[in-house]
């Protein structure tokens, strides 16, 4: 099948024009990076097998809309166009069997801006135990706004929310962090 880095090359030179068999190198090769991506919007793993399934189908037919200026970056660029892909996807698979249920109580009246600082020690494991522990929406709106680069005008569409929600969430989201950042350090 060749290493990882054959695949990128192979792929960086001629990345509109692929066959079925490089496709399904590509799959073999991003299902795993792709199924933790949806792992952290649906919680269990046939939905997310769905999802990145689904994925792959509006990759491999968008390979067009694909484009990378910096070839140094192919392999980097290329993932995290997949993961938006993917994370919008399973975001549509939630709103279709969740409809309204992202909404939650905004009345607090706090400023929630504040930074967020880790520890050298604190190991990733810890980052996505934290992460997990936070409600569905603060999860979904932090992974979307603090890892996949989501701004929150494109988070609100997602999400059936609005843009100033969002923020709320993400704001509420990296204070429950520190909470229970806090309490994993005692």
């Amino acid at each position: 099948m060749g290493t990882d880095n054959d695949l990128v090359e192979v792929l960086s030179k001629d990345w509109q024009n692929i066959g079925d068999k490089l496709k399904e190198r590509i799959y073999k090769h991003y299902w795993g990076y792709l199924m933790g991506v949806a792992l952290r919007y649906v919680s269990d793993r046939d939905t997310a097998g769905m999802v990145v399934n689904d994925s792959f189908m509006k990759i491999f037919s968008n390979l067009a809309a694909f484009e990378c200026a910096d070839m140094e970056n192919f392999n980097k660029l290329l993932k995290g166009w997949m993961a938006k892909i993917t994370a919008r996807t399973a975001l549509n698979e939630l709103r279709k069997h969740k409809n309204g249920a992202l909404r939650e109580s905004l009345t607090d009246e706090h400023d929630w801006r504040f930074p967020v600082v880790l520890q050298d020690n604190l190991h990733i494991e810890n980052v996505w135990d934290l992460i997990n522990n936070l409600s569905p929406n603060y999860r979904k709106v932090f992974t979307l706004y603090e890892i996949e680069g989501f701004n929150h005008d494109e988070i609100a569409e997602l999400m059936g929310i609005s843009a100033s929600s969002s923020r709320v969430y993400l704001a509420r989201a990296k204070e429950k962090l520190k909470m229970l950042y806090r309490t994993l350090m005692v």
